[in-house]
């Protein structure tokens, strides 16, 4: 990487970019548009559908299903109205047409081609590896298009193979510095807990209490099998440590009046305790690690 590309700023010049991304043009405009094989760089032109291909460093890897059909109606009815910003790839004299790669706009390109359009406006630029994952995560973090597994494994592929500073990414996706370290933490979850969180079966607030698990893995399957709460994940942690490490059953979800009052005996006897309410009546279980704590639980239940 030569000093230049070291020294430039994460960022600069992107914001002038998705600018020029973002302008739609006159659906007549895009109609007389021709369509190129060797596309002009600068002003917007048209490409077709089998010039171009996808960014295997794409940071976004879900798309949703239901957004994504929507997006494929519009464009069948409109047309596309917004160019996708893509680069060109080195030329094979194999190769018929030239080939460009998606810098910005994939979801534009999965619609089209699901709408069976024969080619759709682009921008062409000429950019470098770096300039397209930044333009890559600054377009889906501003626009919250990532789940927070493809936002974290974005920063993290910024800060490795950029070697950009937290700092850096943070005043380019317009973040706070902590919110980008709070991000790469959670890439060192189980895998497991990073699927449950990319899939959204649990949010990052989890995040925390897993971390902490003496087993993260079997917490993160309880919080999406039960759809436990932050809090009762967090109880839970605190509830294993206390006894020791020793495994004890996933509570069930309980509400705030219950964990209340369990909290409350909890500290009146120093001891872990569980308190089940149904109905009426319920089950209130106490545990103690020692033969001196049984000793001493019972005479305070005598006194």
């Amino acid at each position: 990487m030569s000093k230049k590309t070291k020294e430039r700023g994460l960022g600069r010049g992107l914001s002038a970019l998705m600018s020029d991304v973002s302008v739609a043009a006159a659906p007549q405009e895009l109609e007389k548009m021709p369509v190129a094989s060797e596309a002009p760089r600068g002003g917007v032109t048209s490409l077709n559908i089998d010039q171009l291909e996808r960014n295997p460093e794409q940071p976004r890897k879900y798309f949703d299903k239901e957004k994504l059909a929507e997006l494929t109606q519009s464009i069948k009815d409109k047309g596309v109205l917004q160019p996708i910003l893509v680069r060109p790839l080195p030329h094979k004299t194999s190769d018929k047409k030239r080939h460009y790669q998606i810098v910005a706009g994939e979801r534009r390109w999965q619609a089209a081609l699901k709408a069976k359009l024969d080619a759709m406006p682009v921008l062409i630029r000429e950019l470098s590896d770096q300039d397209v994952l930044e333009i890559g995560v600054v377009e889906n973090v501003q626009r919250a298009d990532l789940n927070p597994i493809e936002e974290a494994l974005a920063y993290k592929a910024l800060s490795d193979q950029f070697n950009r500073t937290q700092e850096d990414i943070a005043q380019a996706v317009g973040k706070s510095r902590p919110h980008i370290t709070n991000m790469l933490r959670l890439l060192t979850l189980p895998k497991r807990a990073q699927t449950y969180l990319a899939k959204g079966k649990i949010t990052a607030g989890h995040a925390r209490a897993i971390i902490a698990a003496p087993d993260p893995t079997e917490l993160a399957d309880a919080i999406a099998e039960k759809g436990l709460s932050v809090r009762e994940a967090e109880d839970w942690v605190r509830r294993i440590k206390a006894a020791d490490g020793k495994v004890a059953a996933i509570p069930a979800q309980k509400d705030a009046d219950t964990r209340k009052v369990e909290n409350d005996i909890s500290d009146i006897l120093g001891l872990v305790t569980d308190l089940r309410h149904k109905g009426p009546g319920g089950e209130l279980r106490i545990k103690y690690r020692t033969g001196a704590q049984l000793e001493s639980l019972i005479k305070r239940l005598k006194a």
